[in-house]
């Protein structure tokens, strides 16, 4: 069985997909920083960045995110995405816009998906529901052995994009 995990935005977005049957895992992400579009191979882990495409409005951009993300889970038997933060701000319509045409694809093509809040997501993984990025990346390493941030981000003491979007995918994969 593969399932996906999804924790999805507009700048970094971030797949993780799953194989329960061998253990290996997949992560993809989106960038808009050259220099973090490559390829890692650490093991059961291996992890794909790649650059955001050109697009000339908000609306192709939304379009471009989703056929990535689709693409990716086209062979998951399920799927889970981090829901809406409730006390979220910023471009929240924005982002209700992009993860709004993903659903609807997912639906539209018949794709088993299932949604968790931040809050839960966070609990399952630490413990508490307001664990921030540095803890969430924490437990990531409790259960792998793979610290992610040595791993892409060599001689950083940040977890930061996509570093902490991998991790939130890779939890919501995991999800019961």
């Amino acid at each position: 069985m593969k399932i996906g995990g999804i924790d999805y935005s507009l700048c970094s977005p971030a797949v993780v997909v799953i194989d329960t049957e061998t253990s290996e895992a997949h992560g993809h992400y989106l960038t808009d920083v050259n220099r973090n579009a490559k390829t890692y191979d650490l093991g059961w882990f291996k992890v794909t960045g790649q650059l955001h495409a050109h697009n000339t409005s908000p609306e192709q951009r939304y379009d471009q995110i989703s056929d990535w993300a689709m693409a990716i889970i086209e062979s998951c038997d399920k799927v889970v995405m981090e829901d809406y933060a409730l006390g979220a701000k910023g471009k929240v319509f924005h982002i209700g816009e992009n993860a709004g045409l993903l659903k609807w694809k997912m639906w539209k093509a018949g794709k088993p998906f299932a949604l968790v809040g931040p809050t839960a997501l966070k609990k399952t993984a630490t413990g508490k529901g307001n664990a921030d990025k540095i803890e969430m990346h924490r437990a990531f390493v409790e259960a792998t052995g793979l610290n992610l941030v040595e791993a892409i981000c060599p001689g950083s003491t940040k977890v930061a994009n996509p570093v902490s979007d991998l991790v939130d995918a890779w939890w919501l994969a995991k999800q019961p």
